[in-house]
This record gives structure tokens, sequence and C-alpha cells, in this order.
């Protein structure tokens, strides 16, 4: 039987705001600039130490700026501008990237492949926010939601100046995990149950080993160990980038002790420093709930051990790693999805293998994380299809954004919104919308399309 304690009524100190965004994710940070450079006064809250969300725990590299190559039609060409360009570039200028690399015949149908340094990402983020003027709480949690008639009237945040309450005019959900909308009682959907049936999973935990030795490791792997693609050799100002896959799968003779393991992992290692598997994609965690506090912090706890469990079987097993090491791992466990927020529009695979325009569009998109593996998932001409303005906008709430992973329903058309570059498409849009409706003390859904144009394209956002 479950105990109760009421806690007694307290009076809380009040932040006042224009716009208010929950999380500083891949999706958040780049709302929360946007608002700031829009003109709004802005406070953004992140749990975690460092903003940037899958960018700079996961990293795994963006390849999605691009729309998609129609063979022997059509070369794809950069759709994706504004914010999320511009952290590229910032990022190239610095040295800290591998720039847009052409990769003729790349898998994904997609020419160019850009890949970071997570420190460096980390820092590009934060000073993003900074020269925006960004209010930024760090290490803070959101609370609890008061909702009313529609309207969102005030939303609690904690962290270690105790409790407060936010009064915001626009409020934007970052989470991931639609965590306003659920606090708010907004109807959300479960995804992650059946992830598992487009992907390994719906959580993931990336991590880097360095100290390995690639030419010994492609030599004397038989063939299990190989590069998949061609490298791409570093220049002045630029990172290199080479891409591995380890198939231990295929031969549970060679390798025993890596086929023994409890938990499997995919065989993605992308290398943008010597000697370093800078990115493992480790795919293969825990099927959980990321809403569930107790099932997430054990599939954190497990993931760790896990990981350490497979760098250590690398070590003694596999041929080029023998002087190999863990040298990183994201701060916290990846969540590829969890609850879905219904939205006024769900965007579905249909609309993405036919290239579907809207007439309130926020962005372009293309890339697919299926799409190699099933060629009826790739766009039509032109390779790219649109967001729609009512795809951020949940059902029931007036004065609230949801972006990121946290909006699409469909299954399949998931494992293409999900990705870094849309989620920053939708929080630039975002960003730009609630700025425009707390200037103007307007509803989400009585901002004309038409102001919300003109200022993405202001802001470099491509909408043709």
């Amino acid at each position: 039987m479950e105990k109760f304690y009421t806690e007694p009524a307290r009076e809380l100190p009040v932040i006042e705001t224009d716009v208010f965004v929950a999380g500083a994710g891949t999706a958040g940070f780049i709302a929360a600039t946007a608002a700031a450079r829009a003109g709004a006064r802005v406070l953004l809250v992140e749990k975690l130490p460092v903003p940037g969300g899958t960018l700079t725990n996961g990293g795994i590299g963006f390849n999605a700026y691009y729309s998609q190559e129609i063979p022997g039609k059509l070369e794809s060409r950069r759709i994706s501008g504004g914010l999320a360009y511009e952290l590229a570039q910032r990022l190239e200028n610095a040295g800290n990237s591998t720039g847009f690399s052409f990769i003729k015949g790349d898998h994904y149908r997609t020419s160019y492949r850009f890949m970071a340094d997570h420190e460096a990402l980390k820092a590009v983020a934060s000073e993003m926010l900074m020269e925006a003027g960004v209010s930024v709480l760090l290490q803070t949690y959101l609370s609890d939601v008061v909702f009313e008639d529609g309207m969102i009237k005030a939303v609690m945040i904690e962290n270690k100046d105790g409790r407060s309450a936010v009064i915001a005019k626009q409020y934007i959900d970052a989470t991931g995990d639609g965590d306003i909308a659920r606090r708010a009682g907004l109807e959300q959907k479960e995804l992650w149950q059946d992830y598992d049936k487009v992907c390994g999973g719906p959580t993931g935990l990336v991590f880097g080993m360095a100290g390995i030795d690639f030419g010994k490791a492609v030599q004397e792997n038989d063939g299990a160990f190989r590069p998949i693609s061609a490298p791409i050799e570093p220049s002045e100002g630029k990172l290199g980038i080479q891409r591995y896959s380890f198939a231990h799968v295929m031969k549970p003779d060679r390798y025993p002790l890596m086929c023994a393991l409890p938990i499997n992992f995919f065989t993605s290692f992308q290398s943008i420093h010597e000697g370093e598997a800078t990115y493992i994609n480790n795919s293969k965690a825990p099927k959980i709930d990321g809403t569930k506090a107790f099932d997430l912090s054990l599939a954190e706890m497990k993931m760790r051990s896990g990981i350490m469990k497979m760098a250590n079987t690398l070590k003694k097993e596999v041929p080029g790693f023998e002087n190999s090491y863990v040298n990183w791992a994201s701060v916290q466990l990846g969540v590829r999805a969890s609850r879905i927020t219904m939205c006024d529009y769900m965007i579905s695979q249909d609309d993405i293998t036919s290239a579907k325009r809207f007439p309130d569009e926020i962005g372009l998109y293309a890339f697919h994380d299926l799409a190699p593996k099933h060629e009826e998932l790739f766009c039509a001409e032109p390779g790219f299809y649109g967001l729609p303005y009512r795809m951020i906008l949940p059902v029931g709430a007036d004065n609230l954004y949801v972006t990121g992973r946290a909006v699409t329903l469909d299954l399949t058309a998931h494992m293409s919104t999900r990705n870094t570059v849309c989620c920053m498409e939708m929080g630039e849009a975002a960003g730009i919308a609630a700025a425009l409706c707390a200037k103007e003390n307007k509803k989400t859904r009585e901002l004309e399309y038409e102001k919300l144009r003109e200022a993405l394209l202001e802001a470099g956002v491509i909408l043709e």
C-alpha cells in the first residue's frame, strides 16, 4: 500500500521571463538561442551540467544537412540552414570538426558527412547561449507544472537554490520525454515498447576508446574488423574521419569472449583522432521506459558496467586493441524514444516517402536511419520533405511548444524526425515562434504563419 506525505503550503520565489525552455539538449539549446536572438527574455533549465544533449553526449555525427540523392536524377543539396548550420560552421572554423566531408555513394544517399569533437560541441553550445543572453540554469530539474484552461500558468524548478516558480508567457518542452506536457496532463502515447522492431532498442550509450592500432586491427582480424568507407584525411584546420565495422557476431569460433558477452553492441566505430575510436555507437541497451526513474537509473548502471566488460574483452581478444582503454563515455544514457506528445499534426512515414510539403513549413528534412536497408523509405523527388508548424503544437495547450524526439508517433517516421538536425530545426522554429507570441501576447495558434516564415528566413532557415 502506497504511503503519502502532505507537503505544507509554502511561498516560492518567482522568476518571470518571456520564454521558458525545459531541456538544453539538441532542440532545447537551439530553441533558447533562437528565442533570445528574436528579442525575448529566455530562461533555459537543464538537468545535466552541460548543454547540447545528444550532440555532446552522443556525437555520432550529423549527416543530415543535405537532401537525399535521386540516383540518375538529382544530386543532394544542403537543405538545413539557420542555427543548425551556424553550429557546424563555428565548429569547423575552430578546427574541431571534419567539415562537410564528401563521401561518394554514401549509403544514406547524403553526399556529405559532418562530425565534431564532443568537448568542442559542449563549448560552442555554451558560447552560443551566452552570446545570445540566455539565462541558463544547469543541474536544474523541472518538478511540476500548473496548467489551467489550456494555459500553463507556471512551472516549478529545483536546484541548489531550492525550489522556485517560473512564470512565462510561452513555454517550450524540449525534455525529449515531453515532461511539461505529461505534468500538464496532455495526451501522450508510448513508443518505446516497440522500438526494438526497427532499431537496436529505445536506449543506448555512446563511448570511446583510445590506444588502438587500427592498421593491425584491419590486417589481423581476417576481415572481421574493416573500414566501411574511404578515409577522409585531415587537412589544415579540419579533422579526418575513418569509419570501421567489427562483425564479431559472424565468427563466434574466432571471438568466443566477444560473442559470450551478455550485451551486444553496434558495430560502428568512428574515428576522428589518431588511434581513437572516438564514437562507438552502443545501441543495445536495456528496453525501458525512459520516464521511469528506477528503470532509467538501473539501465544507466548496467550500461556503465557493460561498456567496461566490452572494452576489456576487446583488449583481451581482438588484435589491435591490446593497449586500448576507455577514454570517455556519455554523461547520460541516450534515449531514442519514450512517450510521444500528441500534436496538431503527426508526421507519418507516407509523408516522408512521398516528400510531402506543407503550407506552414518550419524546415526541410530528409535523413532516415532505416533507409539504407529499406529502399522504399527514401524520399521521392526532390529528396526531402517538409516539417509543418503544427507538428510542434501539442493538442490542448495554447502557450506550449513540444520539440525533438517527443513529437512523432509513427514508429518508422520517428527514425527520421528524432535525429539531431531535425531536432535543431524544430527547436529554432519553436524559439522564434515563442518569442513572437510573447511579444504580441498571442497564443501559439494565433500566430500568423507569414510572420513566422519571414522571421525564419531572416534567421537563415531554408524553406525552399
